[in-house]
């Protein structure tokens, strides 16, 4: 979290609740440069607001120039937060001197003259599709922003060069358990969390022999991948 960034979004007027929230969330996930990645389900799970009103207000901070978006084909989306930019809308009045509007009226017909109603010949057709749920798509793993990160917190492990069809299944197969996991945020944290175990980093020994050092492919594995999340080797 940038307390420079937190500290420029929080007296900032002139939008709702909602779009409020979901600035304020951006900014948290934020460094000193306002570039945050945090997946509209993260912002939506931290805000309690529905995924729809999420990128509902996302668009609209962009719109007044709080935040600029850009797109990474297969990996997650980088916001930019910019609140010296911002330009809250300004409400319409009309010109001191502005004719008002004209009235419009419309002729009652005579109390005596016939009502013509004319009836539809056959049932409406149901909208196509009308009955079929919207299919909401998961977010694509960014398998080599989780492989960078990794290389990153961790340059003591033997760096990841290769992505092989083996990783990339298992990395997706954990990105998918969860929706916790679907941030790469949390991929921070995980890698954050096994470079504080000095079991796992290999600086003490459990049963006395020669030290257990782990690495990327053990990190990923199913089981493994409970037990440190679970905190069992930061104990």
């Amino acid at each position: 979290m940038s307390t420079i960034i937190m500290s420029l979004c929080w007296p900032l007027q002139g939008m709702s609740g909602p779009q409020k929230a979901v600035l304020i969330s951006l900014a948290d996930n934020a460094n000193d440069e306002g570039v945050c990645w945090p997946s509209v389900a993260r912002i939506s799970e931290r805000t309690c607001l529905a995924e729809r009103t999420v990128q509902a207000a996302i668009k609209w901070l962009g719109q007044v120039g709080l935040l600029s978006v850009r797109e990474r084909m297969g990996r997650s989306t980088i916001y930019t937060l910019t609140p010296a930019s911002y330009a809250p809308p300004q409400a319409a009045h009309p010109a001191p001197d502005a004719p008002p509007p004209p009235q419009l009226t419309t002729q009652t017909p005579a109390a005596a003259a016939p009502r013509t109603v004319i009836e539809p010949s056959s049932e409406p057709s149901p909208l196509v599709g009308a009955e079929q749920p919207t299919k909401i798509s998961k977010s694509k793993c960014p398998t080599q922003a989780i492989v960078d990160l990794f290389n990153a917190t961790i340059p003591e492990f033997p760096r990841v060069m290769l992505l092989t069809k083996d990783r990339i299944a298992k990395v997706n197969a954990r990105w998918n358990e969860s929706d916790v996991h679907q941030d790469l945020s949390f991929w921070a944290e995980y890698f954050a969390l096994v470079r504080s175990s000095e079991f796992l980093m290999g600086k003490v020994s459990a049963s006395g022999g020669s030290p257990f050092r782990c690495n990327f492919d053990w990190l990923i594995a199913p089981s493994n991948f409970v037990k440190v999340v679970e905190g069992n080797y930061n104990a």
